[in-house]
């Protein structure tokens, strides 16, 4: 595999990730829906950004720090699972739904805070850093260039963002809000009880993990 495929590969292998549900894709389209374009692309962003720091660690070798770590690799789950499990409660118990206009309400404060969920929520999975090294592993070699690995990391995250936004500005359309708002509070509640019990089973898999060691 020469080294253009093997960098359209591995962004095509991410790529494919993508039609999988899971906390990142409820994250960027609740945000969406209930705050906004921006907040959503903010949240996206943030995602990117996690993206970013697990897949340069699986490109240089760096997974191990994490993998093989133990009590790092495990205390990222707990406190992950802890994360996804509060924000999930907070959405859950949420009843006021909020008034929405076509702009939403972002404002730089809120902007950031909708990064930090996005990144922390990506961040929240130690398990993502083991599936770009699987990645890699299938598509680059040790002795591939460094400039095709920078060539992947920076597809990656580009592609991460891309999908992320697009995603944000197909929810950002009125006649999808309005019938968001319709049912803002019931799916609200399911997307909570769904990060919770994202959040949950990482929980449960770190004391697996912990007591099988």
């Amino acid at each position: 595999m020469n080294a253009l495929h093997a960098s359209f590969a591995t962004i095509g292998l991410f790529a494919l990730t993508f039609l999988s549900p899971g906390p990142n894709l409820l994250v960027v389209v609740q945000s969406s829906l209930s705050n906004g374009r921006a907040a959503g692309i903010a949240a996206g962003i943030g995602i990117a950004t996690g993206d970013g720091i697990y897949a340069g660690l699986g490109l240089f070798g760096m997974s191990a720090l994490i993998t093989e770590g133990g009590t790092l690799f495990h205390a990222i789950k707990f406190l992950g699972g802890f994360y996804l499990i509060w924000f999930g409660v907070r959405l859950f118990l949420a009843k006021t739904p909020v008034a929405l206009s076509s702009e939403g309400v972002s404002t730089p404060g809120t902007l950031r805070g909708y990064f930090m969920r996005g990144l922390v929520t990506d961040l929240a999975n130690p398990q993502t850093v083991i599936f770009f090294a699987s990645i890699f592993a299938v598509t680059l070699t040790p002795n591939t260039a460094t400039w095709v690995k920078a060539v992947s990391w920076i597809g990656i995250v580009a592609t991460s963002v891309l999908w992320r936004s697009l995603l944000s500005v197909a929810l950002s359309h009125d006649p999808v809000r309005r019938a968001y708002e319709r049912a803002q509070v019931p799916m609200e509640r399911l997307v909570g009880a769904t990060l919770g019990a994202f959040g949950a089973r990482l929980i449960v898999e770190g004391i697996s993990e912990r007591g099988g060691r």
